[in-house]
């Protein structure tokens, strides 16, 4: 009675506010209405609690095949994947985007982001096998040409040459993996190969030049591990003439290269 007495006011604001708090809980969603329905589930989305959210748009998806907002809807749950370090499952779902909506606004983004999905898989260390970097270099050479005026470009250019100089350090340490082991064939195989795939990289294409010229010198001298394998083409195909010729030819290239 005393409190009463003394803060009136306070108790009829209490009892104001208690009842603006309860008429303001959210209206239950039309599940009829497309629109309602796509606010309702990219909310968590927004928040992003990405785990509910690939549930709720998933549900609005199947529901609403055809909405004007089942594209974003799409772009949302590989968006949540890939926030989610879920990179497998978010390169499969920009490459569906990509397949469904070519000319969507953020189909650049999407191409851009399927690359970098591979890239995250992809390992570092160059005496990995590179099948994902391969992936990832694929799908930006796909930015690169079917979104020259994209804000992505330039982004993929970089990735690119990041990329192709790890699938060129890969080839490298094989190449000389075969050196080492004396199987000339297969070194001398790999080296040119490698001269001519990557000829932007000029250290790497004067070693390889370099070391395809003593291969071949050493085929020519009949000095390689394995020579009667059906794999030795190089070793079969040409004569120890030809053999020092071509080691030759392998060394001047390499002499002509300036760094």
């Amino acid at each position: 009675m005393q409190f009463r007495k003394k803060f009136p006011n306070l108790l009829m604001l209490l009892v104001i506010f208690i009842g603006l708090g309860t008429g303001c809980t959210s209206k239950p969603v039309d599940p009829n209405d497309p629109t309602a329905s796509f606010e309702a589930a990219k909310a968590p989305y927004d928040d992003e609690m990405y785990e509910i959210a690939i549930t709720r748009l998933g549900e609005f998806k199947s529901r609403f095949p055809y909405s004007k907002n089942a594209p974003d809807a799409e772009l949302m749950i590989a968006n949540a994947h890939y926030k989610l370090g879920r990179y497998p499952e978010a390169a499969a779902a920009y490459e569906q985007f990509v397949k469904l909506h070519p000319r969507h606004a953020e189909a650049d983004m999407a191409q851009y982001r399927i690359g970098e999905s591979y890239w995250a898989e992809a390992p570092e260390e160059i005496d990995r096998e590179q099948e994902y970097t391969l992936k990832a270099i694929s799908e930006w050479e796909k930015v690169v040409v079917n979104y020259p005026t994209s804000t992505y470009k330039n982004k993929a250019d970089d990735f690119l040459k990041t990329g192709k100089r790890r699938v060129a350090d890969h080839s490298e340490f094989i190449a000389r993996f075969y050196c080492k082991r004396k199987i000339y064939h297969a070194c001398a195989y790999r080296y040119v190969e490698l001269a001519e795939q990557f000829p932007q990289f000029k250290d790497l294409q004067k070693i390889a030049l370099t070391q395809a010229g003593m291969a071949f010198e050493e085929l020519a001298k009949g000095k390689s591990k394995d020579e009667q394998s059906d794999a030795n083409y190089f070793y079969k195909s040409m004569s120890s003439a030809q053999l020092q010729q071509k080691s030759d030819e392998m060394k001047r290239l390499a002499d002509a290269i300036t760094l």
